[in-house]
C-alpha cells in the first residue's frame, strides 16, 4: 500500500513538473532576439543576399537545412542551391505570418510559421505561393543563429 503511495506521489510530482515547465511563459527577451534574428534572415533573403543571408546561419556542416524534402548535408551545398536558385529571380518577398517561439533553453529556441512568398521574374511574372518553417535557433556568441531550418511549400489542395 504504501509503495503505491509513493509511486503515485511521485507520478503526480512528476506531472505537475512537467505542466509547470509546459505553462511557464517564455522569456521575452529571448524571443524578440530570435524574431529580431529571424527578420534579419528574411531581409537578406528578400534582397537576394546570399552571403547576408548564410551569415545568420550557425558556419557548421553541423548544421541543417531541409528545403521541400531536400536535406543538404553540407552549408556549402545548400548555398550553391540558394545561390542558384536566386538567379532569374528580380524580386522576392518572403512574409511571415503566425510566427511562435518556443523557448526550449536559454541558449536554444524553436521558431514554427507560414507565410507567402512571391517571386518575380524578369519578364515581369509574379509566382505567390504559401510556405511552412521550422527553425532552430541557437545562441553563439552573443548571436542568435540558424541551427537547423525545414522549409516547406504545402501540398496544394485535392
Amino acid at each position: 500500500m504504501k509503495i503505491h503511495l509513493l509511486i503515485s506521489l511521485v507520478v503526480l510530482l512528476g506531472a505537475a513538473r512537467l505542466f509547470a515547465a509546459e505553462t511557464t511563459p517564455a522569456d521575452p527577451v529571448i524571443v524578440q532576439a530570435v524574431l529580431d534574428a529571424n527578420a534579419r534572415l528574411t531581409d537578406a533573403s528578400n534582397r537576394l543576399d546570399t552571403e547576408a543571408f548564410f551569415a545568420g546561419i550557425v558556419d557548421s556542416d553541423e548544421s541543417r537545412i531541409i528545403q521541400d524534402g531536400r536535406l543538404f548535408k553540407t552549408r556549402a551545398e545548400a548555398m550553391a542551391v540558394v545561390r542558384q536558385g536566386s538567379q532569374g529571380i528580380v524580386q522576392l518577398q518572403r512574409t511571415f505570418a503566425n510566427s511562435h517561439v518556443t523557448v526550449l533553453g536559454p541558449g536554444t529556441a524553436l521558431l514554427t510559421a507560414a507565410g507567402t512568398t512571391r517571386v518575380t521574374l524578369p519578364d515581369g511574372r509574379t509566382l505567390d505561393g504559401p510556405f511552412a518553417v521550422t527553425l532552430v535557433f541557437v545562441l553563439r556568441e552573443g548571436r542568435w543563429l540558424l541551427f537547423h531550418g525545414h522549409y516547406s511549400i504545402p501540398n496544394p489542395p485535392r
